[in-house]
C-alpha cells in the first residue's frame, strides 16, 4: 500500500527544547513516526554526512537508530518536521525533510548538525570532513582527498565513467538522479 507521505505528517506538538533558549523557536519531541527516505517527496532537502571508513555493522545500526530518533522528534518553530534518515553505501549518512509547507528554523538547522556531531563523538566517526571523495573502484567504495583527485585523473585511476558519490546535492530528486554517478556529471569533471 502506498502511503502519501503528506496524510501521515505529524502534527504541531509541545516538545522538549534542544537548544537552550526560546523554548518556542525550535522544539523537539519524540514521536513514534519515522518515515523511511524513499516516504519522502523529490523536492525534500537532503544533507549528506560522509565517512572515509565504512561503518561497522554496529555503527551503521547505532546510526539508523539514533537516525530514527532524532528524525522523529525533530521540530522547527513548534512544527514537527517530516524527516528522515539513511546509512548509504556503509559511508554515508543522510538526513532529508519534506519542507514544502514550512520553513525551517536556524535552531533546527544546529540541532540536525549538533545530531552529526554526536554521532561522530560517540560512535568515533568524522562525518563533517568535506575534503574527502568516495568513490567505486572493482565493486568497493574507495576513497582520496579532494588534492589528491587531479593527480588520480593524470594517472588513470580515476576518468569519466567511473562511478563518484556527488555528496553536493540538495533535494532527493537530486540524489536520485546523480548521488551515485559518472565523474563525468559531477563536480569532478573539471579534472578530465
Amino acid at each position: 500500500m502506498v502511503t502519501d507521505a503528506k496524510s501521515i505528517r505529524p502534527a504541531k506538538k509541545p516538545g522538549l527544547n534542544v537548544m537552550a533558549g526560546d523554548a518556542d523557536l525550535c522544539t523537539m519531541e519524540t514521536t513514534s513516526l519515522s518515515p523511511s527516505l524513499s516516504m519522502l517527496p523529490a523536492e525534500a532537502r537532503v544533507w549528506v554526512y560522509k565517512s572515509a571508513v565504512a561503518f561497522t555493522p554496529d555503527q551503521a545500526k547505532a546510526i539508523k537508530e539514533q537516525g530514527a530518533v532524532f528524525t522523529g522528534s525533530w521540530m522547527s518553530h513548534g512544527d514537527a518536521v517530516f524527516a528522515a534518515s539513511a546509512v548509504l553505501h556503509d559511508h554515508f549518512v543522510v538526513i532529508a525533510a519534506d519542507l514544502r509547507e514550512m520553513k525551517i528554523c536556524g535552531g533546527a538547522i544546529d540541532g540536525s548538525v549538533q545530531f552529526i556531531k554526536k554521532l561522530e563523538n560517540d560512535l568515533g566517526l568524522q562525518l563533517t570532513d568535506r575534503m574527502v571523495v568516495l568513490y567505486e573502484k572493482d565493486g568497493a567504495v574507495q576513497t582520496c582527498r579532494v588534492p589528491e583527485v587531479e593527480a588520480l585523473v593524470r594517472s588513470g585511476v580515476l576518468h569519466a565513467d567511473t562511478i563518484v558519490f556527488d555528496d553536493l546535492v540538495t533535494t532527493k530528486a537530486d540524489m536520485d538522479a546523480r548521488f551515485r554517478t559518472p565523474l563525468r556529471n559531477s563536480w569532478m569533471s573539471r579534472y578530465l
